[in-house]
Formats: structure tokens, sequence, C-alpha cells
């Protein structure tokens, strides 16, 4: 019991160092400052999923493009071919990867116009810098949050706790 005291105490003592340290002047300044570092948590992995939904977009039009580029010249050859038919039967794996990936960039490319292997890796290298410094963004205000979480917690424990604790009286009812 005695232990447990002291650790209380140690962890009261803490929690108001840091209150001080930080200037929080009250418990509401103390909630609105989590509320706030909340708020920035909550927009920091909001952007980080955009990037990430971005980033998978990059990455599907990267595959894409390697098989239309990695296909073109076999198709280029059925097109050339005097027996197109006889051709399509002995190359009709790459024939099917080449029209797949013909459908999905002419659907995510409507002007026709492919973008460059380059581009696209120069894409996915800037949006997988931009995924880091959010992912250690995120990290920082979610560590935030949870100490100022363990503040207001600690807080609310320490000024809610009577100072003397008093015996509760059982009351008897007896009938007479």
């Amino acid at each position: 019991m005695q232990k447990v005291k002291l650790t209380n105490l140690k962890q009261m003592a803490l929690t108001v160092a840091y209150v001080q340290e930080h200037g929080y002047g009250s418990r509401e300044a103390l909630r609105a400052s989590y509320n706030e570092i909340a708020s920035k948590r909550s927009e920091a992995r909001m952007a980080l999923r955009a990037t990430e939904d971005k980033l998978k977009a990059v990455n599907e039009q990267i595959h894409y493009t390697g098989q239309y580029l990695s296909n073109k010249k076999v198709y280029g050859e059925m097109l050339k071919a005097k027996n197109k038919k006889k051709f399509r039967q002995e190359h009709s794996a790459e024939i099917a990867l080449y029209e797949v990936a013909v459908k999905f960039l002419k659907a995510h490319h409507p002007d026709r116009k492919i973008p460059s292997m380059k581009s696209l890796q120069q894409e996915k290298d800037s949006l997988t810098i931009c995924k880091t410094a959010q992912q250690e963004t995120y990290q920082y205000f979610k560590d935030y949050v949870k100490e100022l979480k363990t503040v207001c917690t600690n807080v609310d424990a320490i000024l809610d706790q009577p100072q003397t604790r008093k015996p509760v009286r059982a009351q008897s009812h007896e009938i007479s």
C-alpha cells in the first residue's frame, strides 16, 4: 500500500511539473491544447491517406505502362503479320496483356497521351518522400496526443480526488 501511494505521488509530481513546464494555466487550457493537437493528428492522417492513395494510383500506372511498353512490339508484329489469327494464337498471352494495359491507360488518360515511365517514376519518388514526411508528422502528433491524454487523465485524477478520505458509514434501516 505504501509503495502504491509513493508511485502515485511521484506520478502526480511529474504531471504537475509537465503542466507548469508547458504553461497550462487551467484544466480548460490543457483540454483545448489536447483538442487542437488531436485535430492536427486527424488532418495529418487524412493527408497521409491521400498521398498513399496517389502513390497507389501511380504504382498502378507504372505497372500498366510497363506492361504496355513490354508487349507493344509483339502487338505491332501481329498487325504486320500475314496470318494474324495464327500469330495471335501463338502470342495470345502477350497480346492479352497489351490489350488490358491499353484499356487501362485509355480509361485513365482520355487525351490518349501515355505518361513516360521516367515521369511516372519521378512522381512516385516525390510521393514517397512526401509520404515519409507525412508519416513522421502523423507519428509526432499521435505521440503528442497520447502524452496529453495521459496528462489530462492525471490532472483529472489529481483534481477530482478528495484530499482526505472519509469512511463511508453504513446506514441501518431497521424497522422498529
